[in-house]
């Protein structure tokens, strides 16, 4: 099993690769689940300078690290997250949504 700072650097190198170096992985809102975290992500320009609102990403959805074999998935941006996650909860086994979880240590 992942934890959070194995999950945190996959994410990191996910999303280093897929934007070139230009984003990166921001703190909050990390969501942690039995099976894995999800992460957001925005450009590098924009955490450093939130009024740069030209700056900002869109259409930039999270992307899960499952906890068990750090497999990265990537939800949409057209339906809620919460809708997205049930829908994947609904395809583990019930045991792996009854990992204890471990909160997130940046």
């Amino acid at each position: 099993m992942l934890t959070f700072a194995k999950a945190r650097a996959i994410a990191e190198a996910w999303v280093a690769v897929v934007t070139d170096g230009t984003a990166e992985v921001v703190r909050e809102p990390t969501v942690v689940k039995p099976y894995g975290w999800v992460f957001f992500y925005q450009s590098t320009e924009f955490v450093r300078d939130p009024s740069n609102f030209s700056a900002q990403l869109v259409g930039n959805g999270p992307l899960l690290v499952d906890r068990v074999n750090g497999e990265v998935r990537v939800f949409g941006t057209s339906s809620p997250l919460s809708k997205q996650l049930l829908e994947y909860e609904r395809t583990l086994p019930q045991a792996r949504l009854l990992v204890r979880v471990e909160e997130p240590k940046w």
